[in-house]
Parts: C-alpha cells; sequence; structure tokens
C-alpha cells in the first residue's frame, strides 16, 4: 500500500527519528522528572489539615480509604498531588472552593 504521505505521517516519521537519536544520545531533549508523593509526607498533609482521614474526606471530598491507601504507600497520581500540595499551601482555601455550589 504505497499512497500519498500525508503531513501527519510525515510528522510522526519525523517525531520517531528524533526519539531515536535521543535513545542513542545523539541529541538532548528537556526533561522533567517528577518525584511521587512518599506515603509520610501524605500523611503530615492529612494530619496539618484534618484530625482524621475521615474529617479530610469531610472538608476536601477526597475518599478516607484513597487517603489511608496513599498513607500506606500507595501511588499517588498526578492530579492528585497536585490537589495535596494545594491543601498543603492552603487548606481553607481549598475548602472554601470544594464546597461552592
Amino acid at each position: 500500500m504505497a499512497g500519498k504521505r500525508t503531513e501527519l505521517g510525515l510528522e510522526i516519521e519525523a517525531g520517531l527519528r528524533e526519539a531515536i537519536a535521543w535513545k542513542r544520545g545523539e541529541i538532548a531533549l528537556p526533561t522533567q522528572i517528577i518525584e511521587a508523593m512518599p506515603a509520610a509526607r501524605v500523611r503530615e498533609i492529612r494530619k496539618a489539615a484534618a484530625k482524621s482521614p475521615k474529617e479530610f474526606e469531610r472538608r476536601f471530598r477526597i475518599p478516607a480509604r484513597t487517603v489511608e491507601g496513599w498513607e500506606q504507600g500507595r501511588k499517588v497520581d498526578a492530579p492528585a498531588r497536585a490537589l495535596l500540595r494545594l491543601i498543603e499551601r492552603d487548606a481553607e482555601t481549598v475548602e472554601r472552593l470544594l464546597s461552592e455550589p
């Protein structure tokens, strides 16, 4: 099947060539390392904002079982990390915003 090469196809090919060159060490590409949030930090954030996982659930609408899982070492995904960082910085504002209709 030899048809006309589309612009999208050419862009995909260029991206693949770039990825191969990066893997071989021929070029450098910008990277960003996103560190995992350790269970101890989740616990610190939760304790600073609420006395218990149930109170944390009431304030921030995150199920207590989910918070308990994070505190036991389950992975915290990127959106949850962002929300936890916001809670860490300004819990009252996050609670107020989440309680608005």
